[in-house]
């Protein structure tokens, strides 16, 4: 299993490394967004995982390619936030209950993988638009 990181803070990237680590599955980590979009379609990994504080705009980015791109339709994304992610089509942890238990990562690799994003949006309009390209 490939897990890719886009987490910029040193703390929290470790604490994900160590849980994906000790459940043996390999991970990269970036901290460039454009990086990850560059090599996300090549490496085809098995979930994202993105901290919502960090990156909040290219969350929504990736959640349409993952879902748009057929290449990456079993990818899972997990989103590390504060507030609820405005899209339903990943799985949301709460930062804080994340840091108090770490095994909540891996559980959710284990959830249903994507729903549907809102239809009439500009940003899934465009994924798909570049999905054609």
């Amino acid at each position: 299993m490939l897990v890719l990181l886009l987490i910029e803070e040193n703390s929290i990237a470790n604490l994900v490394l160590k849980a994906l680590h000790d459940s043996e599955v390999n991970a990269l980590r970036y901290r460039d967004p454009l990086r990850v979009l560059d090599y996300i379609a090549e490496l085809e990994p098995d979930a994202v995982i993105v901290r919502q504080k960090d990156f909040p705009l290219h969350e929504q980015l990736l959640a349409a390619l993952i879902q748009f791109y057929k290449p990456l339709q079993r990818c899972k994304m997990i989103v590390l936030g504060k507030e609820d992610a405005p899209f339903s089509s990943c799985t949301f942890i709460k930062e804080e209950a994340f840091l108090k238990d770490p095994s909540l990562l891996l559980a959710a690799f284990s959830g249903a993988t994507h729903v549907s994003l809102h239809g009439g949006s500009r940003l899934v309009a465009k994924a798909q638009r570049m999905v054609k390209e």
